[in-house]
Formats: C-alpha cells, structure tokens, sequence
C-alpha cells in the first residue's frame, strides 16, 4: 500500500489523486490521509464525502486525520507516528514540508522500520538564510525519493547535495479536460460580447486572477495601465479576487486618473466564469507571484507575464515559455513590465503566440495524467 500525506486535500488536487487512485492496484493501493476540515488557507477542500465512494465510482480511498495549528502554520497531524509504525503501507508520500514536526518524527520513524518515504515538496526556494536552508536540506535527506514541483527547485537541490537520481520533476495540474470543456464550450459571439463588456473594441485587456494581497504587486499593474495609455497603447485591467489590498488599489486608480481603466470583478472561484474572461483577454498580467493562474490562463489561450526572479515565483512559472507563452520582466520594475507587454502584444498580433502555444506546454507537461506517469516511476521501485 502507498500511503499519501497532503498538506490538505485541496479540491483542485481531485483530478490527479484520483488518477494515482485508478492506478494503485494490489500493492500500489493508494490511501490517503488527510483533514477534512477547512482551514485558513481559504483553499476549496474535497467534500469529504468521496471518502464513502468507491474508487470506481469516482470515490478516494480517504482515511480523515486531524491537522494542528500554531499562528496558522500546521506543525502536527495525527495518527502519522501510527502510521509509521503500525501501518500496512510500504511507502508513505508526506507533503515536503519541514515545519511539520509530524512529519520529522513520522518519516523517521518510518525508515527505521523499513518503510520508504517520499517527500512532495517545492524543495528548496533559494531565498532562504543559511540556517532555515540547512534545516530544509537535512529533512530532504530522510526522503528515498523527491516529487518536486519544478526544474529549479531540483538544480536547488541538486546543488545542495541532494542526489539526481532521487530528483523527479512532478509539476502541478488542473483538471484540464474539464477546463477545455469549458473553454470550448463558448462560442466566438458570446466571446465578443464578454468582451465588449471590459473594454472596447480598440483596446488591449489585460486580466489578473488571485488575492489582492501586497506580495502581488498589482499596483504595478495600474501603473502599467496608465503608462501604456501614455505611450498611446489604450489599455484597460481588470482584476478578479478580493483581498486586503483592494481600498488601496481603488484609491491608487483615483489619485492616477485611471479608475475608469481598472476594473474590479470582485472573488470567483468558478471556473465557468473565470476562463471565458481570460479567453477573452490579451494577456494575463501577474506583477507579483503567479501560481495556478498560470496554468488557469495558459490553458484559455492566453499568454502570460509574471516577474523573472524564480526564487521569489511559483514553481508555475515555469509553464511560461518566453516567446511561445508569455514573458518575464525584471522584478519590481514597471518601466520593463510595459516594455514586456508592448513586446508580447507585438507577438500576438504577429502571430508569434496564438492560443495553441500557450496551450501546448499545459497539455503536455501540467496534467493529472501526466503527474500520476511521474508519481509512479519514482514510487514503483521502492515498493520492491
């Protein structure tokens, strides 16, 4: 048995834990442990309710466990010392990160007892002060193998010392058949007149999906605006989410003249709505971090910018191709962010990046299907 340790078993990883699900057979069933409960991540949690279906009815083998909190950092989850000493799996896959002490104790103990363990992490972020990086490459090194989120973060680790062949490059996913589904589902009329309902006809609109929160920097983004109107580029942003930065950004596109260039959509989550918008969209501006949003826009056809210091992004920064699916900016400068807008909005109208492109490396690389291939070639050997 496999045993699987999320963080939390966020909605949006339903696709892929179900296709690692399907998989596991025999000694490769997959169980997984995980809270039930929200917490304050504001991340949509499965219903626990797919831990009463069968698998082959689209249910999850789930066994609920419980998840400590100190200032909102979970350090504990219950029931994983059990699990390391009584439990019948043969491998445990814990969520890599190392201010759980659960899991310290756990995969320790785990290995002492000739379990094999599996860490799915980010790995090493590279902006890290020397201490808390020693800490993060000592409990890589309890790990048989590393599923990790991105090419940099494995050349981080590889650097540190931490062995290649331990190294698999995982990525992340959507559940990109329903989102094409979706995407599809629209026909160029209704596109038209989505459109027309943000900007007109000769302007070029610029969308940005998340929470409004400082480390985004969407305050770049409404001087964006106003600078690319300058230099004769009319130009419209609109915003979807909430957070604490939204009276701030109001009052930023008052001071600059632009309030009527800024538009706030307010929080979605439903994707129904969102990727019809970013279809519709030129380009997906991300001035801060870009994670999921990444791959939400990519998938819509819609080419992306987000800042070039990776170890300050998301790992899914790394479904950008310059050229082929957007661009990087040098971080914190808005003169570079224009330049790279103007340069991107060239390309499209060039017929450089289209939608297929953009689409091309999510299909490939940032699947559910693509994820269990990964998950299970590092896994299969060490159930021997």
């Amino acid at each position: 048995m496999i045993a699987l340790v999320p963080d939390r078993f966020a909605l949006y990883r339903y696709p892929v834990f179900r296709k690692i699900s399907e998989e596991g057979r025999g000694e490769g069933e997959v169980v997984i442990y995980a809270d039930p409960r929200e917490d304050s991540s504001n991340i949509r949690l499965a219903p626990v309710e797919y831990c009463n279906l069968n698998p082959k009815e689209g249910g999850i083998r789930w066994v609920p466990i419980r998840s400590l909190y100190f200032r909102k950092i979970c350090f504990w989850q219950t029931g994983l010392q059990a699990l390391a000493l009584f439990g019948r799996c043969k491998v445990i896959v814990y969520w890599g990160e190392a201010h759980r002490l659960s899991t310290w104790m756990s995969a320790v103990l785990a290995r002492l007892h000739g379990k094999r363990v599996v860490f799915w992490t980010h790995g090493i972020y590279g902006n890290e002060g020397a201490l808390k990086r020693l800490i993060r490459v000592c409990f890589y090194r309890l790990a048989d193998g590393l599923l990790l989120y991105g090419q940099y973060g494995r050349r981080q680790l590889e650097r540190a010392g931490i062995p290649a062949e331990r190294l698999w490059v995982i990525n992340n996913s959507l559940d990109v058949m329903a989102q094409l589904a979706i995407v599809n589902s629209v026909g160029r009329s209704e596109l038209k007149s989505l459109r027309r309902n943000y900007c007109d006809d000769s302007e070029r609109l610029f969308v940005f999906v998340g929470r409004l929160e400082p480390q985004k920097r969407l305050d770049m983004l409404v001087e964006a605006v106003v600078l690319l109107n300058e230099r004769g580029v009319a130009s419209r942003a609109l915003i979807i989410g909430d957070g604490s930065e939204y009276e701030s950004l109001t009052r930023q596109a008052q001071r600059l003249g632009v309030e009527d260039k800024i538009v706030f959509y307010g929080e979605c989550y439903e994707d129904a709505q969102v990727l019809p918008i970013l279809n519709i969209a030129d380009i997906c501006v991300s001035p801060g971090e870009i994670g999921l949003t990444a791959m939400h826009a990519l998938i819509a056809g819609t080419p992306v910018i987000t800042h070039d210091d990776f170890a300050n992004q998301m790992p899914e920064c790394e479904a950008v191709r310059v050229g082929e699916s957007g661009f990087f900016f040098s971080r914190g400068s808005v003169n570079d962010l224009v330049e790279k807008v103007i340069i991107c909005l060239e390309a499209l109208d060039k017929g450089q990046i289209t939608q297929e492109s953009c689409r091309g490396v999510v299909e490939k690389e940032y699947t559910p299907e693509y994820q269990r291939s990964v998950f299970y070639r590092a896994v299969d050997p060490l159930l021997g």
